[in-house]
This record gives C-alpha cells, sequence and structure tokens, in this order.
C-alpha cells in the first residue's frame, strides 16, 4: 500500500486524508481542464505531453477508468530511454562555466563521471 492510499483511507489523520482529498480533486480539475489527457490507447499525460510518473498516475485511475497504468509506464519508459539515447548521442564536452563550476565543487585533479554516459572528466 503506498502513502498516498494510507492518507486517503485516513490511516495518517484527519489532517492527510483532506490533503489527499484535495489532490484527487485537483487531478479531476487538471483531466477536466485538458491539463491531463488520455490518448485512445489509455496513455495518461500532463500538459507538456510527458507520461505521467507513477505518484500522479496512481492519483489518475482513482478519478477515472480511462487511464491505463501499464500503457501509462510503458510510454514513460521509452521516452526516457529515447531521452537518454539523445543526450549520450550529442556527447557535448563540458563549457568552460560548467568547468569551473565542477572545480570549485570538487576541486582542481578531480575526476568526475558522468553518470548517464560513464565519460570521466579530468578537472
Amino acid at each position: 500500500m503506498t502513502r498516498f492510499q494510507r492518507e486517503l483511507r485516513g490511516d495518517l489523520g484527519a489532517f492527510w486524508q483532506q490533503h489527499a482529498q484535495g489532490e484527487l480533486a485537483k487531478v479531476k480539475a487538471d483531466l477536466g481542464s485538458g491539463a491531463i489527457t488520455i490518448d485512445e490507447a489509455g496513455v495518461a499525460r500532463n500538459c507538456i505531453g510527458r507520461a505521467l510518473m507513477d505518484d500522479l498516475l496512481e492519483m489518475l485511475v482513482l478519478v477515472t477508468d480511462k487511464a491505463d497504468s501499464a500503457a501509462t509506464q510503458a510510454a514513460r519508459e521509452a521516452e526516457v530511454k529515447a531521452d537518454l539515447e539523445s543526450y549520450r548521442a550529442a556527447g557535448r564536452a563540458p563549457s568552460a562555466t560548467e568547468m569551473a563550476e565542477m572545480r570549485a565543487a570538487f576541486g582542481k585533479g578531480a575526476t568526475v563521471v558522468d553518470v548517464l554516459t560513464g565519460e570521466k572528466i579530468f578537472l
């Protein structure tokens, strides 16, 4: 059981239960206004067209039966994979400003590793 489910059920007290009910009301309003959309495959997207994250998706399925959790999660995973591939393919070197910031943070002579590409940057 997620924390949100516990909040909604009232396990964490009246304050959190009211808060959870308010969050559901916001999600319902966003769905009504078009800030959240659901396509014909059941994929739920936010106002900038990205597939919803699990926390918001959890709330959305409580207010509508049109959203498909598995389809939305698969769409999000595909988006993340494409974004990471694009980032890795860009392969640009750090700017002078970024290098200066890294030196200030880690010290001259340190090695910084880009966790997305594995590239080592020697300061």
